[in-house]
């Protein structure tokens, strides 16, 4: 395989799968990943998204796995410890959104469940009044 520079995609030299590394976690990084597909272990240098090296295979344990792996024939691999978990915007969200009825800067916002009798058409009164 040869060496790309600019690339953000790690090809297993030892089964061909196809190892896309995320950009929020690997653009500045040095370590070792898992290749998702034969679980092999590669020391890997990126800076600023370009590699500084091609990978070399080293023993684990391994400091992070892919984000997205698909073999060469299109079959993603989504299989738990073989990829990495999409990003959440936050731990603490359960579903639901926290209420709110003033911003940062305290002017009064819409960031509340209002029912039809706050409304005037689709707008809150409170935007109305003059009290925003």
């Amino acid at each position: 395989m040869p060496f790309k520079d600019a690339s953000l995609i790690l090809q297993c030299p030892k089964c061909d799968t196809i190892n896309y590394l995320d950009p929020f976690t690997f653009w500045n990084f040095k370590g070792k990943i898992k290749c998702a597909g034969c679980d092999a272990v590669f020391a890997y240098e990126l800076k600023d998204g370009h590699r500084q090296a091609p990978p070399a295979e080293t023993k684990g344990p391994h400091d992070k796995v892919p984000g997205f792996a698909q073999t060469k024939d299109w079959k993603p691999i989504t299989t738990p410890g073989k990829v990495a978990v999409g990003p959440q915007a936050r731990e603490d969200f359960q579903g639901k959104p926290i209420p709110i009825t003033k911003s940062i800067r305290g002017k009064r916002v819409s960031g509340s469940p209002l029912k039809a009798e706050d409304l005037v058409g689709s707008v809150p009164k409170f935007f109305y009044s003059g009290n925003a």
